[in-house]
């Protein structure tokens, strides 16, 4: 089951999680003030932000690595897929233009699986139009390697299709990859209570303390978008480049033989 920080853009996480932040440590002023408590707590305030702060950072490291590691896969999609191509050229007609047309579709298939709609990867079902164009594309090499046409060069477009294979598979599982659900909300969790922790301590200072907590609250709410901003590979500001799979499909645009 999806959490609200999974299901929810980030224009209305941002702002909802900042205004939350605010009210927390608004109520948890106004409940020491009435109490009229005393006591220190700056070192409480001061451990609570000093966690907070590590679990951002690390939350951080995780999307930024799963960020690089799905850009680094449209890259070796895209050379494993120009590969097959460059290898296709060996063959004869019509097997040639043959591949050629369905590595096209394939290109473009993959493109729309990857850029299309707002769903949330994790829960992404697999490419079943692309498995099946590289389906037609063993049954190619299935058929040469029966006629025992071109040994060699089959041999080359065989290495070349598992390559291919290999590298839509890891995407494909690297795309439905993301920071953990109970991670996010226990961070969520954890930041409201820093946020409980900073209104109880400053709650005596007054006006002066509240702005210094509002200015904090931009910050910590600022960093936890960027972290969700680098989870999400297709929405948001930060989105994964697919230029390198774009490039290859205007190559292949331009090389493509004519439908018959």
């Amino acid at each position: 089951m999806n959490s609200l920080i999974d299901i929810l853009p980030i224009e209305i996480i941002g702002p909802g999680l900042f205004l939350a932040l605010c009210l927390v440590a608004e109520v948890a002023g106004r409940f020491r003030r009435r109490r009229a408590l005393g006591g220190e707590t700056g070192y409480a305030a001061s451990a609570a932000v000093s966690l907070l702060a590590l679990l951002v950072s690390f939350t951080f490291s995780v999307a930024l690595n799963r960020y690089d590691g799905r850009r680094d896969l449209v890259v070796e999609e895209a050379a494993a897929i120009g590969m097959v191509w460059q290898r296709a050229k060996l063959l004869r007609e019509p097997t040639e233009s043959e591949v050629k047309a369905s590595l096209g579709r394939y290109i473009d298939g993959r493109l729309d699986y990857f850029q299309r709609d707002r769903q949330t990867d994790r829960t992404r079902p697999t490419d079943a139009a692309g498995r099946s164009v590289r389906l037609s594309l063993w049954n190619v090499a299935d058929r040469l390697n029966t006629a025992g046409d071109q040994p060699l060069t089959t041999r080359a477009l065989v290495d070349a299709l598992t390559r291919m294979d290999d590298a839509a598979a890891r995407r494909e599982s690297m795309a439905r990859e993301h920071i953990p659900l109970l991670v996010m909300d226990m961070l969520a969790m954890f930041t409201l209570i820093v946020a409980a922790i900073l209104g109880y301590t400053g709650a005596v200072h007054g006006h002066v303390t509240r702005m210094a907590n509002w200015a904090f609250f931009v910050l910590v709410t600022l960093a936890i978008v960027l972290v969700l901003d680098l989870d999400r590979p297709r929405t948001g500001l930060i989105t994964v480049s697919q230029l390198p799979m774009l490039e290859l499909e205007a190559i292949v645009d331009a090389r493509r033989p004519p439908a018959r």
